[in-house]
């Protein structure tokens, strides 16, 4: 069907205001991600600085002596041989098929694999794909949210762990790499690696607890620090895969834009063509009645 100037100037005005909208989510996300950039910096640190922490306090206790983390606030619980996922997806919609990625990075098998879903729209994508899933959070929407939101991670695994143990806990996560580039990450959480952490320092520190319960302590420390870092940099990458998205579906709606410009063009010149040439008709006509009005 033909379609006249103001169905296409109708179409031209939805497009630009679309287009608007597309900006404007840009911007949103080009601000966070930036903000999550500037704070993920802090969160490495701190990962790093409790860490070094338990090899300092591992090391107050012979290498023998020292025994995995007791505290039930960070053991993952009996071993039933199967691990428990914390996958960190998307918590806004518009990210260019960010959570199908990090869905699509689950391992596979029989039998189905133990999932604990983060981010609102991962979890409507994973009720759509059928994913079954034992329990599920919203994540952040600022990074400013992220301390609080790790202790509630933190809490909701335990809970999980509580109803039915797991051999490991293991981080599905997207990392921000330089640039403006990430990759999807598996990070084993549960049970900490005490004899990678364990450390020598240089001179003993000086502590008030007996090691064993500092060492406790600062496990569950590490484990929050871990999920705060996971969650900021998941932050960052959703945000970051959303600008590209936005910048594609900018690039996409300027070049619709420049087609029905032109279309518009062409429909107001044929309508101008047409008036034009009914008037040479009109004035053909008159001067043919008049010239017939002369003659005797």
């Amino acid at each position: 069907m033909d379609r006249t100037a103001a169905d296409v100037q109708a179409r031209l005005a939805t497009t630009q205001g679309f287009g608007e909208l597309v900006n404007a989510l840009r911007g949103m996300a080009a601000a966070r991600s930036e903000r999550a950039r500037a704070r993920i910096a802090g969160a490495d640190a701190y990962s790093r600085t409790v860490a070094a922490a338990i090899g300092q306090a591992l090391a107050l206790l012979p290498e023998s002596d020292a025994p995995a983390p007791s505290a039930a606030d960070h053991s993952p619980g009996p071993s039933t041989g199967e691990a428990l996922w914390l996958v960190f997806g998307a918590e806004q919609g518009f990210n260019g098929g960010y959570t199908e990625r990090v869905l699509d990075a689950l391992p596979t098998g029989t039998p189905a694999v133990r999932t604990v879903l983060l981010g609102e729209q991962a979890q409507h994508i994973a009720h759509v794909r059928g994913l079954k899933i034992e329990a599920h959070a919203p994540l952040v929407a600022h990074a400013d949210a992220v301390i609080p939101t790790s202790e509630r991670l933190r809490s909701l695994l335990l809970a999980t762990l509580a109803k039915r143990p797991a051999a490991s806990v293991e981080l599905l996560f997207g990392e921000m790499g330089a640039g403006n580039h990430f990759e999807l990450r598996r990070q084993r959480l549960l049970p900490l690696d005490l004899a990678t952490l364990r450390a020598a320092p240089e001179q003993a520190p000086r502590v008030h607890q007996k090691p064993a319960e500092l060492l406790d302590l600062l496990a569950g420390e590490y484990v929050s620090a871990r999920l705060a870092r996971a969650t900021l940099h998941s932050h960052a990458c959703e945000n970051l895969a959303r600008l590209s998205a936005m910048a594609a579906a900018h690039e996409n709606i300027a070049k619709m834009g420049s087609t029905l410009q032109d279309e518009l063009r062409r429909l107001r010149q044929e309508a101008i063509t047409a008036e034009v040439v009914e008037l040479a008709a009109g004035l053909r006509s008159l001067r043919r009645q008049n010239e017939a009005a002369a003659k005797p």
